[in-house]
């Protein structure tokens, strides 16, 4: 499943959960503890300023997460680059055969928060791997209630396999949201994916219209939801070409809200 996770740290308070709460999900990965120094519009005079400032914070991050991983004896390594945070993110992942990216968003449901960052929203467009978000308040649980929204399009199966995987190994229970007219059908089609990995769902429906709604109401009970960027729409098979294609308009807001832990599959 996933045995090379990459954890992007930046210099937020919640780092540590963010951690915590992979390695609680993940104990048998080996990580990869990754800081990355964006300058951004600091140049000329102010660079090397500006560089020594922001490399300091992350070698105090690094040290801290670091402590944190030695005493729960997971295998990890660290690595702090300079540069555009998602095309060195992307390019160490395809060098080094990345699993999982992990990066912690600030979207939430409070008003000041339900705007997508732009890092966050360019990573889930350009990334081939899943990518799991987290937001601030972290729970670690081994055992995690597992929210699962699918359209049962082709382009969710993935999601639905690995949501029967992890739900197999954490011991979990699933909820399946079908985000479809093709009701039965969907669900006759997510339960032989789910019985490959010997796991079970509770399905219900969503209203048409009211997919996003849905999602958000019932993340209420889970403690995570796993669902695929991907959806049946014709425009969807040009998402290499013109990547805003590549994310759902439903589960676009979902992200943006995210009520939850959000493991976000990228075919």
């Amino acid at each position: 499943m996933f045995k090379k996770i990459l954890i992007v740290v930046d210099n937020s308070e919640v780092m540590k959960d963010v951690v915590e709460y992979t390695t609680t999900l993940f104990p048998d990965a080996f990580f990869y503890l990754f800081s990355i120094i964006n300058l951004g519009s600091f140049s000329g005079y102010y660079t090397k300023a500006v560089y020594k400032e922001m490399n300091q914070l992350s070698q105090e991050t690094l040290l801290m997460l670091e402590g944190l991983l030695e005493k729960k004896s997971i295998q990890f390594t660290t690595r702090t680059e300079v540069g555009d945070p998602v095309s060195e993110v992307l390019s160490f992942v395809r060098d080094n055969g990345v699993d999982l990216i992990v990066m912690e968003t600030h979207a939430g449901i409070t008003a000041n928060k339900i705007k997508l960052g732009k890092t966050t929203f360019s990573m889930i467009m350009h990334s081939g791997i899943p990518v799991l978000l987290l937001g601030e308040d972290l729970k670690s649980n081994p055992s995690p209630r597992i929210l699962h929204p699918t359209t049962g399009s082709k382009y969710s199966e993935l999601a639905t396999r690995i949501t029967g995987e992890v739900a197999a190994k954490w011991k979990s229970t699933i909820d399946v949201l079908v985000l479809s007219d093709d009701k039965e059908s969907v669900k006759t089609r997510v339960q032989g994916i789910l019985a490959n990995s010997k796991a079970k769902g509770n399905f219900s429906f969503a209203e048409r219209g009211k997919e996003v709604s849905s999602v958000i109401s019932q993340a209420s009970n889970a403690d995570i939801i796993i669902g695929s960027r991907g959806s049946p729409r014709k425009s969807y098979k040009l998402r290499f070409i013109f990547r805003p294609l590549a994310l759902d308009p439903h589960i676009r807001l979902v992200v943006a809200f995210l009520p939850k832990p959000f493991l976000l599959v990228c075919d």
